[in-house]
Formats: C-alpha cells, structure tokens, sequence
C-alpha cells in the first residue's frame, strides 16, 4: 500500500465526542481523498471513545491513540503519534473547528514550495463570520490557529524538538510553531485563502460541548445553502474591505492627502528640525 499524501492530526480530550462527528466529517470531504487520521487522545472520556470507535468501523483511514490525562495538552502524545506518520504532508485540525472542502488542496498547493504554511480563517459568530483577527496580523507570516497549519512530515523530524510539553504561560500551538519559524532550514508562508470555520468561544473552556454542537448544526445547515453561504463569505470581506477604504480613504482626508505612513514621516521629520539645535 503506497504512502498518503497527508497524514492530519487531531487532538481531542475528555467530552468532545459530540464534536468529533463535525470535524471528522469536513476532513472527509475534503477533494483530496488521499489521507490517514491520526487522533490523539488525551484522557478522553467513555462516551468520545465509542463515538470514535463508531467513526472508525466506517473509515478505516482513523487510528485512535489512547492516552491517559497530561497534564497540559498530551503533546509529547503527539510527537509520539507523529513518529507512525506516513503522509508527506502534516495537517492539523482541532475537535471543534470544521475545514472547508478545499482545505487540504490549498495547503497542499503552498506545501509544494514552503515546508510550513497556513491557510486563513473565518472567524465564526452566531449568525455571521468574519476574517479570523489572529491571521489578519501575520499576512507576511503564518498564523497562529492550529486547524490552518500544515508542514511537511520532513521538516518536522529535522526540529530539535518537535512536539513537547508548553510552558504554563504559553499558548500550545504556538509554542510549537515558533520551533518552525525559528529553525533555518525552514520556509514558511501565510496564504491568504480562508479554508477553516474557527468556533472559539471565550477562554478555555469556553462553551460546552452540548452549545458547539448546537452552533456547528446552524451552520451546517447554512452551509448546505450555497447562496447563503456565498452572503456569509461575501459580507465577511465587505466588512474587511470597509475597514481598508477608512484607513486609505477617510484618514488620508484628514492628513492633507498623504497616506498615514507618510503623514507620520514628514511629522517626525517636522519635530527633528524643530528640536535640532541651530
């Protein structure tokens, strides 16, 4: 049997089976088909197990890796996981997010020339979504959200560490990624093509499991209603856009036609005149 091209990786713990479903169901139906599911389990309770047991009788591409409570987020589980990896390419998604179809083509299409890249994502509110704020900060760099990134399985066993336990006052994902960007022989690079519904919702632990589910069934059903859809993902970059227009367009008003970069310049060069000794 010939090696998939990605292997994906999903964390899960204790309750999350209600949400398994949702995000095991948008990986497969990604359009590219050639996978293996890795998911890390980190103590999960009776009920996620046979929920992803039930998962598995129908896929036999999921593996589930059982492992006790860590005492963070089980990620030296996922560096061990990660050694059975067969994909040349590495994907993450967590339980509560849910990939766009073309999730995994996208990555894979900057996988082809970067060794670890992100898509963007939607920032998903009740009735509406915006472009994900975190990604929004790293257009030249990739984000921080750990169901958009992707790197090749060769660069990560090339990482001094790879996956290890976090720092208490350090965010998880990005403890692990900063190793990517930080490692010379890497490439890394932040496409801006928003493939990923991102259902965060306040500090952890945030919502339950039971209100997830209810808010991943709303937009389910607005999803399959592609016009609607289509508004959702138009109204998010309007709202992008508008905020672009004010910043070049009102603001430049205000400083004499110039755009605030050069506004600020020429102020600063006013004040060093003014100041320099004669």
């Amino acid at each position: 049997m010939s090696s998939p091209k990605f292997t994906i990786l999903l964390p899960t713990s204790i309750d999350r089976g209600l949400l398994l479903p949702y995000s095991i169901g948008s990986v497969l139906k990604q359009s590219i088909q050639d996978f293996e599911i890795l998911i890390v389990g980190d103590g999960v309770n009776d009920f996620t197990r046979s929920v992803i047991q039930d998962l598995q009788s129908k896929d036999s591409r999921i593996q589930f890796f059982d492992f006790p409570k860590h005492p963070r987020r089980g990620e030296e589980n996922r560096h061990q996981v990660l050694q059975q990896a067969k994909g040349k390419y590495v994907a993450y998604i967590t339980d509560r997010d849910y990939w766009l179809p073309h999730h995994l083509e996208t990555l894979e299409l900057y996988l082809q020339t970067y060794d670890f890249a992100s898509t963007l994502n939607y920032d998903v509110k009740d009735d509406y979504m915006i472009f994900g704020r975190k990604n929004l900060d790293a257009w030249d760099a990739p984000s921080w959200l750990f169901s958009c990134e992707g790197h090749t399985l060769e660069i990560y066993r090339k990482l001094p560490y790879g996956w290890r336990t976090t720092p208490k006052d350090r965010y998880t994902d990005r403890y692990m990624w900063e190793q990517f960007l930080t490692f010379p022989e890497c490439k890394a690079y932040c496409g801006l093509e928003p493939t990923v519904l991102w259902f965060k919702r306040g500090d952890h632990p945030g919502l339950s499991s039971a209100e997830r589910k209810e808010l991943l069934d709303k937009w389910i059903n607005i999803m399959e209603d592609k016009a609607l859809f289509q508004l959702k993902k138009d109204n998010a970059l309007h709202e992008m856009m508008s905020g672009f227009n004010f910043l070049n367009r009102n603001h430049t008003m205000l400083i004499k036609g110039r755009t605030p970069k050069n506004a600020l310049k020429i102020a600063f060069s006013r004040l060093k005149n003014l100041l320099s000794p004669r």
